[in-house]
């Protein structure tokens, strides 16, 4: 009885139910708390991760309308570009819009050669075909072509040019012609 009666006093029954208490306690946070708390966690992960995503679809949605606008606007002159950049090199007309250009500007074509066509492509991109041409015209009106193969609806770009100083025409005519190469690329897709 002496025993039962340390064992059973009022500061070791006050222990034990601390111990018990503390135990139930670490037990229920351990299976009942923790996995709650993970998933609030998660959750609050998953959150940020989706305002994220919200935002960019934002930003792409807003971009989407602001280009379906643009078109909206220049829906009239979308043909333009179709005449700017075709979809097959159409070096006939690249030459004839050279050679009317040069009709205008009283620029003589001696020689003009195509070069650079690649008619076996896998992928639809820009590409270019590449017009050489050998002529003769003054300065003033060597300028005046240049500009008005610019102001064409194909779109063209000359790449370079070799102005010299035709030595086959007599030097006392003193008529300012130049011999003129040029090279002259139109673009398709």
């Amino acid at each position: 009885m002496k025993f039962s009666k340390k064992i059973f006093n009022k500061k070791t029954i006050d222990y034990t139910f601390i111990v018990l208490f503390f135990l139930t306690f670490s037990i229920f946070v351990f299976f009942a708390i923790g996995p709650s708390l993970k998933t609030a966690f998660s959750l609050k992960k998953e959150e940020e991760d989706l305002k994220k995503i919200d935002n960019l679809y934002e930003k792409k949605i807003f971009s989407v309308s602001y280009i379906q606008s643009a078109i909206e606007k220049n829906r009239d002159d979308l043909y333009l570009i179709d005449k700017a950049v075709t979809e097959s090199p159409n070096v006939n007309k690249v030459i004839d819009d050279i050679k009317t250009a040069a009709d205008k500007n009283n620029f003589s074509i001696i020689r003009a050669n195509v070069s650079d066509i690649n008619l076996l492509r896998t992928k639809r991109t820009l590409d270019k075909v590449k017009v050489v041409i050998e002529g003769k015209s003054t300065f003033p009106d060597f300028l005046s072509f240049i500009e008005e193969v610019h102001q064409q609806r194909r779109l063209k770009t000359i790449d370079d040019f070799l102005i010299k100083k035709d030595t086959s025409i007599n030097e006392s005519t003193k008529s300012g012609e130049l011999l003129i190469l040029i090279n002259v690329s139109g673009y398709y897709l």
